[in-house]
């Protein structure tokens, strides 16, 4: 083990890409003619409209399911009260 005293290499700063390498925004125009980028960019793999495709009826399965659950341990509590006084 090194002693404290000793000076450390310093650890290289991450590059950053430069400005002209980053893909620019597609302007309004672009948008509406359904235009690319005029690099050739391979096309996004992640599709923006995942969320409208998923299927999430077992979270609303599951809430219904905490939910019923819920009552039941109130009601079994608040009927225990009655009982024990």
């Amino acid at each position: 083990m090194r002693p404290m005293t000793e000076r450390q290499t310093r650890r290289a700063r991450r590059r950053v890409a430069p400005a002209s390498s980053l893909p620019r925004p597609m302007t309004a125009e672009d948008a509406a003619a359904g235009r690319t980028q005029a690099r050739g960019a391979a096309p996004s793999l992640h599709h923006r409209t995942h969320h409208v495709t998923r299927d999430y009826s077992h979270i609303h399965k599951d809430l219904v399911t905490v939910a019923v659950v819920g009552v039941a341990v109130i009601a079994f509590i608040v009927g225990m009260s009655f009982v024990v006084s």
